[in-house]
């Protein structure tokens, strides 16, 4: 089902947190500059705020986002940025296996070292956890992907992102009946929310039950 075919790009939404940096979406992203660590005025028109703040011109900024983010967390989030433009780039060159692996990587490298490094009650390490899953679900390494969906469930049971690419997963994997029981699991979580109630539509749409 084409639905479910293009789910991981969908679900990717890189919020605008705080100071009103722009939404976007993975599929409509273009970024200029095709790596992670270099960053254009186009990418910092893309991606959050705190982004510019740490990697471009703003420094006047940094007290801000230190306050917002924690400043031992602050100090580490560059590496969320290159983590989410690597996503980005990735799913832009899916059709390109190399370099999707490569980018991959990438994403991987950057989410586990902000784990590894942030403090452990930071409120971003669910989306961190998400956007880790992805980068395995690239190289279909969907035991490491649903322990990451998994633990940012754990953390937040309402991360509503996190319930849907652990249910993505089970659906790419052949798993339909897991998928289902997912989204039916998220709505008791997380309540009612368009991203798991269009999924389970295009489910039953498709015979699931």
């Amino acid at each position: 089902m084409q639905f479910f075919a293009d789910a991981a790009l969908r679900s990717i939404t890189v919020f605008s947190m705080m100071c009103g940096a722009a939404l976007f979406a993975p599929e409509v992203a273009q970024a200029r500059n095709d790596s992670a660590t270099s960053w254009s005025e186009e990418d910092f028109a893309l991606y959050p705020a705190y982004c510019r703040a740490k990697l471009g011109d703003a420094k006047s900024l940094e007290v801000l986002w230190s306050k917002q983010l924690g400043s031992k967390n602050y100090l580490h989030i560059h590496h969320f940025c290159f983590g989410l433009k690597a996503l980005n780039l990735a799913y832009a060159s899916y059709s390109d296996a190399p370099r999707r692996r490569s980018l991959a990587g990438v994403v991987i490298t950057n989410f586990n070292y902000i784990l590894r490094h942030t403090e452990p009650t930071f409120f971003m390490r669910p989306e961190a956890l998400v956007n880790l899953g992805r980068g395995h679900m690239l190289l279909q390494e969907y035991t490491e992907a649903r322990e990451a969906f998994e633990a940012a469930i754990k953390i937040n049971g309402s991360e509503v992102n996190a319930w849907v690419a652990l249910s993505d997963l089970y659906f790419q994997i052949g798993r339909k009946g897991d998928a289902m029981r997912v989204l039916e699991d998220a709505q008791k979580a997380a309540g009612e929310h368009k991203k798991i109630t269009l999924r389970i539509e295009d489910l039953k749409k498709g015979g699931q039950k």
